[in-house]
Parts: structure tokens; sequence; C-alpha cells
């Protein structure tokens, strides 16, 4: 068995302290009373979706964490090599993430695939950008050019700053923060010509997001601060390139 110490480690932990967090939520639904924040998430166990929607996100700091829904929830406890342990607590809807779904969990983007399973967690993205706040400013490249660098201030958490950008049908999109260049982490929101959210949100700050294929027409760019860390004042710096 792949790191049998730690994954003993980790279900002793499970038996001796999930429970008690768990004691605390209401059977008609795990969410409340739950601690940590919304998020969007996914369950699918051998195929099927337990959980989609918004749950309660509580994350430890190695990267493991839990998620509640509703009637269901499930902890991902993380190994080495990259590997983490999942257990939830079952179509019986159990008090207790008693049923193991395997030590062979990876990560794929905001993602963990297993083979008996799938556990995925996603920042909740604003329903529309700002853009009546503050107007956007359009991007545009130089002749010849593949990408620009634009820079702008934020001031604390419920400052923002949009950019629109034209692009054509098939390409690919990057848009990622120059830290050397920044005064705090941003948090990268796109909105695709039809409205619809473009980049994959996981659970970091995103300060660095690419969409491909692109559709034909404006993009939206919306740059906040990462409430993942302390509000600050100051200049950002983003290098946008389109390929």
């Amino acid at each position: 068995m792949r790191n049998g110490l730690k994954s003993v480690a980790v279900a002793m932990l499970l038996m001796a302290t999930f429970p008690v967090a768990v004691t605390i939520a209401h059977a008609d639904d795990w969410r409340k009373g739950a601690e940590g924040r919304e998020v969007d998430c996914l369950l699918q166990v051998k195929g099927k979706t337990y959980l989609k929607g918004t749950c309660m996100y509580d994350a430890d700091k190695d990267g493991s964490f839990r998620l509640f829904g509703d009637k269901y929830f499930v902890y991902l406890g993380t190994l080495d090599d990259g590997y983490a342990n999942v257990s939830w607590n079952g179509k019986s809807q159990a008090s207790h993430a008693q049923e193991l779904l395997g030590e062979d969990f990876k990560r794929d983007g905001a993602c963990w695939v297993g083979k008996q399973g799938k556990v995925c967690a996603w920042d909740k993205q604003p329903a529309k950008p700002k853009s009546s706040k503050k107007a956007a400013e359009r991007i545009k490249f130089a002749k010849g050019a593949v990408s620009a660098v634009v820079s702008g201030k934020l001031s604390g958490f419920d400052d923002e700053k949009n950019f629109v950008i034209e692009v054509g049908k098939g390409q690919t999109m990057t848009v990622e923060q120059l830290d050397k260049k920044s005064a705090g982490t941003v948090s990268i929101y796109i909105t695709d010509p039809k409205g619809e959210n473009a980049n994959d949100l996981d659970l970091s700050c995103h300060s660095r997001a690419t969409v491909e294929p692109t559709l034909a027409g404006d993009y939206a760019i919306q740059l906040v601060e990462c409430k993942k860390a302390d509000p600050w004042s100051g200049k950002f710096t983003v290098k946008v390139t389109v390929k």
C-alpha cells in the first residue's frame, strides 16, 4: 500500500477528528453549521453525481479539505507523491465519512480524480463583472505583437479594474500577473463574448488564466484583490498574450 504509515494516520484522523466536526451540522443539510466558505462543488462516485452546486469548503494547510453538501459530504486527505485519500458518507447518508473511495486520487486542475470517483471545488465567480461601476479599458496590441502589458491600481477588496480585448476564433489567450511589478496578488476573472465564465476557477488566487480555444469577439477581464490574503492598496501589472 502506498505510503502506509501516512494512510493509517489519515484514517485515524478521520475517525478521531472529523466526527466531532460533523456532529455540529444538521442532518437535513450538512452545510448548516459547517465551517469554511461557500464554493461550487462536484462529487461523482462510479459515474453518478451526488454533489453539484454549492458546498461549504474547509481546508487544512497541507491541502487536505472537506466539502459539505446538502445530503452528502466528502473528505480528502493529501498523501505523498501527489496522491490523496478520499472518503464520503455514502449512499446511506451516514453521519461519518465511513466509505473509502480510494488512495489513488490525483489532482487535475480544480478536481481530484480516482478510479472510483471525482471530487471538485471551484471558487464562486461574481455573477457579472462590475463594469457599470468602472468603465473597461480596451487592450490593444502594437502592430505585429502577440502580447501587451497593462497596469492599474486597486484599493481593498471592494475595488476592481476592468479591461476588454477583442480576439479571433480558435486562439489561445493567457492573462498572468507579473508579481515583481505588483503590490499584491490579484484574482483574474474572464467572461467570453456570450457572457459566460471563461476561465477555470480553482481554489487558488487564480492570478493566471488561460482560455483556449477562444470565441471571436470581445472578452471582458476583471481584476480584483485575492481574498485569500490581506487587503492591500497599490499598483498591479498583468501581461495579456493572444496567439
